[in-house]
Protein backbone atom coordinates (compact mmCIF):
# COMPACT_ATOMS: atom_id res chain seq x y z
CA UNK A 1 0.00 0.00 0.00
CA UNK A 2 1.35 3.44 -0.94
CA UNK A 3 2.51 6.27 1.56
CA UNK A 4 -0.24 8.58 -0.04
CA UNK A 5 -2.97 5.95 0.80
CA UNK A 6 -2.08 5.30 4.22
CA UNK A 7 -1.64 9.15 5.21
CA UNK A 8 -5.05 9.83 3.26
CA UNK A 9 -6.57 6.58 5.42
CA UNK A 10 -5.76 8.02 8.36
CA UNK A 11 -6.74 11.85 7.39
CA UNK A 12 -10.07 10.21 7.28
CA UNK A 13 -10.23 8.40 10.14
CA UNK A 14 -9.08 11.14 12.33
CA UNK A 15 -11.98 12.99 10.80
CA UNK A 16 -14.44 10.45 11.70
CA UNK A 17 -13.54 10.44 15.12
CA UNK A 18 -13.51 13.78 15.41
CA UNK A 19 -17.41 13.73 14.72
CA UNK A 20 -18.36 10.54 17.52
CA UNK A 21 -18.24 12.88 20.02
CA UNK A 22 -20.82 15.40 18.38
CA UNK A 23 -22.89 12.20 17.52
CA UNK A 24 -22.62 10.32 21.03
CA UNK A 25 -24.38 13.54 22.98
CA UNK A 26 -26.92 15.48 21.24
CA UNK A 27 -26.66 17.85 23.93
CA UNK A 28 -29.80 20.26 25.95
CA UNK A 29 -29.89 23.74 26.21
CA UNK A 30 -32.56 23.87 29.23
CA UNK A 31 -35.29 24.31 26.66
CA UNK A 32 -34.48 21.35 24.23
CA UNK A 33 -34.99 23.19 20.93
CA UNK A 34 -30.88 23.00 20.06
CA UNK A 35 -28.62 20.25 20.49
CA UNK A 36 -25.12 20.24 18.72
CA UNK A 37 -24.74 20.88 14.93
CA UNK A 38 -25.47 17.41 13.94
CA UNK A 39 -28.84 16.90 15.85
CA UNK A 40 -30.58 20.03 16.16
CA UNK A 41 -31.29 23.02 13.99
CA UNK A 42 -32.17 23.20 10.38
CA UNK A 43 -29.16 21.06 8.98
CA UNK A 44 -29.76 17.68 10.95
CA UNK A 45 -27.21 14.82 9.17
CA UNK A 46 -26.69 16.88 6.01
CA UNK A 47 -24.82 19.30 7.92
CA UNK A 48 -22.90 17.08 9.58
CA UNK A 49 -21.99 15.07 6.39
CA UNK A 50 -21.36 18.21 4.47
CA UNK A 51 -18.72 19.04 7.32
CA UNK A 52 -16.79 16.07 6.81
CA UNK A 53 -17.13 16.39 3.02
CA UNK A 54 -15.70 19.74 3.20
CA UNK A 55 -12.78 18.93 5.79
CA UNK A 56 -11.88 15.89 4.17
CA UNK A 57 -11.61 17.53 0.78
CA UNK A 58 -9.60 20.62 2.63
CA UNK A 59 -7.04 18.10 4.14
CA UNK A 60 -7.05 15.95 0.84
CA UNK A 61 -6.19 19.09 -0.63
CA UNK A 62 -3.00 19.89 1.72
CA UNK A 63 -1.74 16.80 1.60
CA UNK A 64 -1.63 16.81 -1.99
CA UNK A 65 -0.28 20.20 -2.36
CA UNK A 66 2.33 19.25 0.44
CA UNK A 67 3.22 15.89 -1.83
CA UNK A 68 3.85 17.73 -4.90
CA UNK A 69 6.03 20.12 -2.72
CA UNK A 70 8.62 17.62 -1.13
CA UNK A 71 8.42 15.13 -3.99
CA UNK A 72 12.04 14.65 -5.17
CA UNK A 73 11.01 14.72 -8.87
CA UNK A 74 10.57 18.02 -8.55
CA UNK A 75 12.97 20.33 -10.08
CA UNK A 76 15.26 16.91 -10.88
CA UNK A 77 17.04 16.90 -13.56
CA UNK A 78 20.25 14.50 -14.96
CA UNK A 79 22.39 15.33 -17.76
CA UNK A 80 22.89 12.24 -19.98
CA UNK A 81 27.09 12.45 -19.44
CA UNK A 82 25.91 11.87 -15.81
CA UNK A 83 23.35 8.64 -16.57
CA UNK A 84 26.21 7.27 -18.65
CA UNK A 85 28.93 7.77 -16.26
CA UNK A 86 26.45 5.73 -13.61
CA UNK A 87 25.32 3.21 -16.14
CA UNK A 88 30.33 2.67 -16.36
CA UNK A 89 30.28 3.13 -12.87
CA UNK A 90 27.79 -0.25 -12.38
CA UNK A 91 29.49 -2.05 -14.94
CA UNK A 92 26.60 -1.80 -17.16
CA UNK A 93 28.81 -0.58 -19.84
CA UNK A 94 32.49 -1.42 -21.06
CA UNK A 95 35.50 1.37 -21.33
CA UNK A 96 35.25 1.44 -25.16
CA UNK A 97 31.27 1.81 -25.21
CA UNK A 98 31.25 4.86 -22.35
CA UNK A 99 34.07 6.76 -24.44
CA UNK A 100 32.42 5.82 -28.20
CA UNK A 101 28.71 6.98 -26.49
CA UNK A 102 30.75 10.53 -24.68
CA UNK A 103 31.98 11.76 -28.00
CA UNK A 104 28.57 11.13 -29.50
CA UNK A 105 26.81 12.93 -26.92
CA UNK A 106 29.55 15.86 -26.25
CA UNK A 107 29.00 16.78 -30.18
Amino acid sequence: MSTYMMSMKTCVSALLASTVPALADPGSNGNDTFGHMMWGGAHGWWGGLGMILFWGLIIAVAVFVFRMLTSNRVGETRDAIDILKERYARGEIDEDEFQRRKQQLQG
